[in-house]
């Protein structure tokens, strides 16, 4: 098994939860929050494109707004609804998903570059795709904390 192989089984994992936690907001809840930064829209917006942008071989010229229609810093009622986000979350997933798999070990062990300031953190790509990994985790954590804190029930965790 190929280092890419065990990244995708995990990134599959975390993909399905992420489905499941969009799917236990209401429609009601998924743009609104009495804090701007934990609407939930907005999360899951961020999350999705951060995964977008730091599986590109490149990444000048993204631009989350084009490539969406919406970004984490579009107004609310600008920002994406739940089927929407959960096509793009699909999208994306079939994006990391091609990413790795066109990379040997090699080639994830190599030099990360283009992706400054944050080369320095990320000493090769492997290094880019584990935070790729944390950095979707860390905001369904926090899109899991908005369940809890209106109610609502956790996805289950895989």
């Amino acid at each position: 098994m190929t280092i890419g192989e065990v990244m995708i089984r995990q990134f599959a994992q975390m993909w399905e939860t992420f489905r499941e936690t969009i799917a236990n907001f209401t429609d009601e809840q998924w743009k609104k929050g009495d804090i701007d930064w934990q609407i939930p829209a907005r999360l899951a917006s961020h999350a999705i494109e951060g995964a977008d942008f730091y599986a590109r071989a490149n990444p000048e010229g993204y631009d989350p707004k084009v490539r969406f229609g919406a970004y984490w810093g579009s107004k609310p009622e600008q920002l994406l609804d739940r089927e929407a986000t959960l096509k793009h979350l699909g999208e994306i997933q079939i994006h990391v998903e091609t990413w790795l798999r066109s990379m040997s070990d090699s080639d994830l062990l190599s030099p990360n570059s283009g992706f400054e300031p944050w080369e320095e953190a990320w000493g090769n790509v492997l290094e880019r795709a584990i935070y790729l990994l944390r950095h979707t985790q860390h905001h369904l954590g926090q899109l899991t904390a908005e369940l809890r804190r209106r109610g609502l029930p956790p996805a289950e965790w895989r």
